[in-house]
């Protein structure tokens, strides 16, 4: 088994909590369940059938294949199971660039190759089918994407998904989606997994709900796939924290609502955020501008600069300098861009977009201080 550091989240659970401004985080901000009426309390459950109920519940609202999900402890322990439970040492995972760096460091520690495919920028982080295909090996058995795409906030394209799907028929590869930040767009709901054999999906109550201190998430998938997942979850977890799975099937039946006040909250936040794009010119024609390619359905935007590093080195100097955190472009494989975290709190969002567009001002005006 490989060593491998996951620096992104070493980072998020150290540096954005010492800075007064936080748009690092890529989920909704939590919801008061109690002022909306909702549940929020549980007693400690006596052994039954909470995961399995919850299960049900969740593979009903996604029409999942098979008619259930395997639940987890978040999404991170999903895609572990997915990784674990479907590679050997030796085989090739294909990750989509940018990304999100546990799909790159995870199938390291199983032994496998990791090479990636762009998605590229200029297309709307679509049109990838002929990069994917030209980096396919004989050895490759995984390749991950992500619907919504972490860190843009893009959909997959209908002809992205077909084309995945026959190459993942033909060459006998498997597909991870991850799905976590889905339910924060306007796509209807479901799994890319349904009515695709080869095709796995995860998700989770964190991102899109703000439900992330629950610590639910869950793997869709052919139900061999979950019996694979389950054995490496004996390793892991081995069950899901039982007070947590409760209050999830409890909030099973409002997560409607409770999507809708995510979606008012983004239709909110960004707008604002489009009008400073929009004040700052959203120019591409110089290294202290950045640009946003592609509007964003999800949690977050990614901004790109157009000099090498330039996005770490804005990163580094809105926390210096402001107290703000944005996440680095290197977590995603690009340094030249920062992802912009778009769930906040009204009045934390409000504040810290005060302060992004100060930096983002002196960023570009005072560059030989740098």
């Amino acid at each position: 088994m490989s060593r491998v550091d996951l620096h992104h989240i070493a980072w998020s659970k150290i540096v954005p909590a010492g800075h007064r401004f936080d748009l690092a985080d890529s989920a909704v901000s939590t919801p008061d369940l109690e002022a909306l009426g909702l549940p929020h309390r549980v007693e400690l459950p006596r052994a039954g059938r909470a995961t399995a109920a919850l299960e049900e519940l969740l593979a009903r609202r996604l029409s999942a294949p098979g008619g259930r999900v395997m639940v987890t402890a978040g999404a991170s322990e999903a895609n572990a199971c997915v990784f674990f439970a479907m590679l050997s040492p030796g085989d090739e995972v294909l990750v989509e660039s940018p990304g999100y760096e546990p799909h790159r460091a995870v199938p390291r520690l199983i032994g496998a190759h990791m090479a990636t495919f762009e998605r590229p920028e200029a297309r709307g982080f679509s049109g990838f089918t002929e990069a994917l295909e030209r980096a396919l090996r004989p050895t490759t058995r995984l390749v991950v994407v992500s619907h919504l795409h972490n860190p843009s906030g893009a959909p997959l394209g209908p002809e992205d998904i077909e084309a995945l799907d026959r190459l993942a028929e033909r060459n006998g590869f498997w597909v991870l989606c991850d799905e976590t930040f889905r339910d924060a767009s306007p796509l209807p709901l479901g799994t890319l997994a349904a009515g695709r054999p080869r095709w796995i999906s995860t998700s989770s109550l964190t991102k899109s709900y703000g439900l992330g201190d629950l610590r639910v998430g869950w793997v869709a998938g052919a139900p061999e796939v979950l019996e694979r997942c389950e054995v490496v979850q004996n390793a892991l977890s081995v069950i899901p924290s039982q007070p947590s799975v409760v209050l999830a099937l409890a909030l099973g039946p409002h997560l409607d609502t409770l999507r809708a006040r995510t979606r008012q909250v983004l239709e909110r936040h960004r707008a604002r955020w489009e009008a400073a794009l929009a004040r700052r010119g959203q120019l591409n024609g110089g290294t202290a501008e950045p640009w946003c390619p592609v509007p964003s359905q999800g949690t977050t935007s990614w901004c790109r600069f157009a000099g090498e590093g330039k996005g770490d080195e804005f990163a580094e100097f809105a926390l210096e300098r402001f107290d703000l955190a944005v996440t680095p472009g290197r977590f995603f494989g690009d340094s030249r861009g920062i992802r912009v975290g778009l769930g906040p709190e009204e009045s934390i969002f409000s504040a810290a977009m005060v302060e992004l567009e100060r930096a983002l001002a002196e960023f570009a005006a005072v560059p030989t201080v740098r």
